[in-house]
């Protein structure tokens, strides 16, 4: 696990209140940044957020632009507020990453399958915090 970006989500769980674990936070980022090694890791972006900007990191699929963030701390302020949107998904009734994820998928926030990304979240999950639901 990564300390540095443990502490992040846990600064971005802070900002988006309860229910919302770090952990949860941590296994999406390491998911969408296949463990912290894309290239949107550059920028400071965990999320693969995205914008209708234009700028110089086009989305492969689709007409949007990945944001870009000056630092990680940037990032991770931002998130947490991000993830008030879904609210209205669900987001803030989550007991598990599965209920954090599907919330996600409710919402729009990617376009994989729910299957796939729970399961690699899952993964993750186990692997650095075991006994976390």
């Amino acid at each position: 696990m990564n300390e540095y970006l443990y502490e992040l989500a846990q600064t971005s769980a802070q900002i988006a209140g309860s229910p919302i674990r770090p952990e949860w936070i941590y296994c999406q980022w390491a998911h969408e940044t296949g463990n912290f090694t894309s290239e949107d890791s550059q920028y400071h972006n965990l999320g693969g957020l995205c914008q209708t900007t234009p700028n110089d990191t086009p989305q492969p699929d689709g007409n949007e632009y990945y944001m870009q963030f000056a630092s990680y701390e940037d990032y991770a302020d931002y998130f947490g507020k991000y993830l008030t949107y879904y609210a209205e998904n669900g987001i803030y009734s989550s007991q598990t990453i599965d209920d954090y994820i599907t919330a996600l998928k409710n919402g729009g926030y990617f376009g994989d399958s729910l299957e796939n990304y729970l399961t690699d979240c899952k993964a993750i999950l186990n692997e650095n915090f075991p006994g976390v639901a």
